[in-house]
């Protein structure tokens, strides 16, 4: 949930919503108000601040602010061409709609960069490579995307799994040790079976990195990292995930790129070996065909 969202679904005293109501009409501004400037905007005293902070989850007034001002910026960036809900409408052509498609998803594309921080990426290749094995978990259709990784990671060496059946997700997460390391993916971050997981895993003491959307959310708060996904989409009503889906594959694409590069050459020796002695196929096409 973001957390202007939750601001405006938490229940506050009357002074309390007065000084929510001002903060939200004022986010472009906040950054120039301090606790005490708001204080007397509103006519209540600076001790508030902490309260409501407090309610929303956070240790303290400045810890909720910088959460605050970071979510501000981000939704300051507006898509420029394409609704992610609704991207195409009843009366596109064919190559209108695939059109409408491209641009959606390139936008995807720069949002989640504008998202990733170098110090984030560099926590969660250390962790995956210290991993006895990365175990990735992710329910629905994010399981597709998982299986993907996965294919990509066993390939260049680096034990990987991933579990398709819902009640395998439990079993394995009470198996995992604190030698494995966990990527658990999760749009809203609130799914109550991936939640169960990411509990399980916690209590094993697995290190967790969590994909998942920007704001206030469970997963975030349980995880050891957390790469951001584009966050555009409403949670049901959108007429498919395009713009999630592939934010979260271009993040399991870095993760896989930035754990290839790693060990640049022994990573390709062995997934070009591997090729070699198990992919045998006739091919014609020239710009296919292997030299």
């Amino acid at each position: 949930m973001l957390l202007q969202d939750k601001m405006r679904h938490t229940k506050f005293s009357t002074s309390e919503q007065i000084v929510v109501d001002f903060m939200l009409d004022q986010q472009e501004h906040l950054k120039d108000y301090s606790t005490t400037m708001i204080a007397q905007e509103t006519y209540t005293s600076p001790s508030i601040l902490v309260r409501i902070s407090k309610k929303l989850g956070f240790s303290g007034y400045s810890e909720f602010k910088k959460c605050f001002l970071e979510e501000v910026h981000y939704l300051m960036k507006d898509f420029k061409e394409i609704d992610a809900n609704m991207p195409f409408s009843k009366d596109d052509t064919y190559l209108q709609l695939a059109s409408k498609l491209v641009a959606l998803k390139k936008e995807s594309l720069d949002d989640t960069f504008s998202l990733l921080h170098y110090e984030d990426i560099q926590k969660a290749i250390h962790l995956m490579k210290k991993a006895s094995i990365i175990k990735v978990f992710a329910i629905s259709n994010m399981t597709f995307l998982a299986e993907e990784f996965v294919f990509k990671m066993r390939h260049i060496g680096k034990e990987t799994q991933t579990y398709s059946l819902s009640n395998m997700i439990y079993q394995e997460a009470v198996l995992s040790t604190p030698s494995d390391c966990a990527i658990c993916i999760s749009y809203s971050g609130e799914s109550g079976e991936l939640l169960t997981t990411v509990n399980h895993l916690k209590h094993n003491q697995v290190p967790v990195i969590a994909i998942t959307s920007i704001g206030q959310n469970t997963l975030t708060k349980l995880a050891d990292v957390t790469l951001y996904t584009t966050t555009r989409e409403k949670a049901y009503s959108k007429i498919g995930g395009f713009s999630s889906i592939t934010s979260i594959s271009l993040l399991l694409d870095t993760l896989y790129a930035c754990y290839f590069q790693s060990d640049y050459y022994y990573h390709y020796a062995y997934k070009l070996k591997l090729a070699q002695q198990t992919e045998q196929r006739q091919i014609e096409n020239d710009i296919v065909k292997e030299g």
